[in-house]
């Protein structure tokens, strides 16, 4: 691979930025490294920064706010009182300065709306409004004798009527210095808005161009040396760069400050330097402190980032590569699934009650299923601190999303009835295909085909008892082909998570202190969630728990290697046969299910469904602890409910 296509690698997801080395290391510096095209691309990306530089100088430093000439001093009279025609009265009085009280034949009520009028306007309003009240007297350049005239006179009015000075002033609520600023600018620039003289000039503290020019290449250096780049996206402009979570920028710009007083340069305040950084730097980011990020990104960045010659950077960065295309593919293959359950349900609607298997012509259902975060009881808005060191009592939801039809089944389990004790087992096998047979059975549409996707979870979805349970489906005649398709790890966000996303929303805001409460919050959080408890309001089982491991694994056979493996497909036509691709370009390989010693007929003779497991139910040492540790933060109605008394 040549150099300008190495180059073009590198550009396409790591930018870099022209380094700042001195004119001695730029002289004994004759690598030529960067062809043509890489150093044009570093000129243009250097000359956008200084420009950006120099609007934000121009915006923050060169433009004072706009102001009036007036000085501090200018006051303003206060309508304070008056809201009072007797107050006012008295005050009109007081500002006559002629002693004929020149408001006197002005009615209250026109000079009470004069001054609150005058106090509404703003200040180039006002200006302009005053500029228009007075009236010059003995216009002209030069006076009767002929000589040049120093000063004008000006006559104040009111409802045109000629008033003094005092009375001028209080009936429009201003100050005399104000006027006296009002005359000068008439003198001096005629009938125009006022405009302060400071306006466009640059403050004298004000910081250069280089000052700020130090402080962006500091911000940009230093996420050259520890940051995360980000692959780029087309049209987005710079790709992203994640400094780690751990910092600030307020403790890097204490680091800022530091090497700037080593080096005898000015700095710039935190305020200006987090400025500087949103309008100069806004693709350098921290990263927020996250738990489900993919552990493969993370260290395709950090090699990069790390790497120490050439040739090592491009081959992290095209295993990087092949990541994120492998991603985009598998994403598509989701997208596409989601589409095509849509566009079927729209012509096919789906019957009412409970649909026998494969009496409909649907093909495409799509389904997608994974677990939620636990869930505590009691949780309240405004959580007690004591309560965070406790554990409650753990509710697990489980989603099953049917995209075809906009709707979200979460099967809401107690501790106390999940399989194994205190539930410990739920997330095992038989507690997730449990659960599935459960939505197939009762919300399935009839399909003779659907799509199920999840998460790459090696316990929960991805192992022999799951293909083996979808294997026993086409083999009963449940489903003519199944298609389980498994998300790339950790880059498996879909339509579930988002029902789960607003369960979570409704439940941090909302008081929970039973079963009951929490199974409301997941009805009420959006219009497609769909509650689904183990107890119905009959106080029977709404679905029951089967061993499934013992079942399945009396007639499949494990799979090699499966952990490798992401695309399955199951189809009555070639009984006992998994259909396997590790990607989504990978060629199709068969693998044999069923153990040689099975037949058909034993499917299908003798016990057709595995035997019941009854729920765990919660241990005593547990249910003291509840009583002990939990109960004192349960609302008083709920507290036997959900913190019982063992001793009774």
């Amino acid at each position: 691979m040549d150099l300008q296509a190495i180059d073009n690698l590198l550009d396409e997801f790591l930018p870099r930025h022209k380094p700042v080395i001195t004119r001695a290391a730029s002289e004994d510096d004759d690598s030529d490294f960067e062809s043509e095209d890489s150093i044009e691309t570093v000129r243009i990306r250097d000359e956008e920064m200084n420009q950006n530089i120099d609007k934000f100088n121009r915006l923050y430093n060169s433009e004072n706010k706009e102001q009036s000439d007036e000085s501090e001093d200018e006051e303003y009279i206060s309508c304070n009182g008056c809201s009072s025609i007797q107050n006012l009265k008295e005050k009109v009085s007081a500002a006559c300065t002629c002693g004929k009280i020149c408001l006197s034949v002005v009615p209250l009520e026109e000079i009470q709306n004069s001054i609150l009028s005058s106090n509404e306007l703003s200040r180039e309003e006002r200006d302009m409004f005053i500029m228009g009240k007075l009236s010059c007297v003995g216009d002209g350049s030069s006076t009767q004798r002929g000589k040049e005239r120093k000063r004008r006179r000006y006559a104040y009015y009111f409802k045109n009527r000629e008033i003094c000075r005092g009375s001028f002033l209080f009936v429009y609520g201003v100050g005399s210095k104000y006027v006296k600023n009002i005359v000068s600018h008439l003198n001096e620039n005629g009938f125009v808005p006022r405009i302060h003289k400071n306006k466009n000039r640059r403050p004298g503290n004000a910081f250069n161009f280089e000052d700020l020019k130090n402080a962006v290449n500091f911000i940009q250096n230093y996420a050259d040396e520890f940051g995360l780049p980000q692959p780029n996206v087309k049209n987005h402009g710079n790709p992203s760069v994640f400094l780690p979570s751990a910092g600030n920028k307020t403790l890097l710009h204490s680091t800022y400050v530091t090497s700037c007083r080593e080096t005898e340069n000015r700095h710039v305040g935190l305020t200006t330097f987090k400025l500087l950084w949103k309008d100069c730097c806004p693709h350098i980011k921290y990263m927020s402190p996250r738990s489900d990020i993919c552990p493969k990104c993370e260290n395709y960045r950090a090699n990069i980032s790390t790497a120490a010659g050439l040739q090592e950077k491009q081959e992290h960065l095209q295993a990087f590569t092949e990541h994120l295309s492998l991603v985009e593919k598998e994403r598509q293959i989701y997208n596409d699934a989601v589409k095509h359950a849509r566009e079927e349900m729209e012509t096919n609607e789906r019957p009412q009650g409970l649909v026998p298997p494969c009496s409909t012509d649907l093909r495409n259902v799509h389904y997608t299923f994974d677990f939620a975060q636990a869930l505590a009881v009691p949780h309240h808005a405004r959580q007690e601190g004591p309560l965070y060191f406790l554990t409650p009592r753990k509710v697990q939801l489980f989603g099953v999303a049917i995209e075809g039809q906009y709707k979200q089944l979460n099967y809401v389990v107690d501790e106390d009835q999940g399989i194994g004790e205190n539930g410990a087992g739920i997330k095992g096998a038989n507690g997730v295909i449990s659960m599935l047979h459960h939505c197939l059975t009762t919300y399935g549409s009839g399909e003779k085909a659907c799509v199920i996707h999840c998460d790459n979870c090696a316990g929960e979805n991805k192992n022999r008892f799951v293909l083996g349970y979808l294997m026993w489906r086409t083999l009963l005649g449940l489903h003519n082909e199944i298609r389980l398709s498994m998300q790339v790890p950790y880059h498996g966000r879909c339509l579930v998570d988002a029902g789960f996303a607003n369960v979570k929303r409704l439940y941090q805001r909302t008081d929970v202190d039973s079963l009951s409460g929490l199974v409301d919050v997941v009805a009420k959080s959006a219009k497609s969630n769909s509650p689904v408890t183990y107890l119905n309001d009959a106080g029977e089982h709404t679905w029951e728990w089967y061993d499934w491991k013992t079942f399945t694994s009396n007639f499949f056979t494990s799979v090699k290697g499966i952990r490798k493996m992401r695309h399955f497909r199951f189809s009555s036509l070639s009984p006992g046969t998994l259909f396997v691709k590790s990607h989504a370009d990978d060629t199709e390989r068969e693998i044999t299910l069923l153990k040689p010693n099975v037949r058909l007929e034993d499917l299908t003779t003798g016990r057709v469904m595995p035997e019941i497991l009854p729920p765990g139910g919660m241990t005593l040492e547990r249910q003291r602890y509840l009583f002990r540790m939990v109960r004192p933060f349960v609302r008083d109605p709920f507290k036997d409910t959900t913190c019982p008394d063992v001793e009774e």
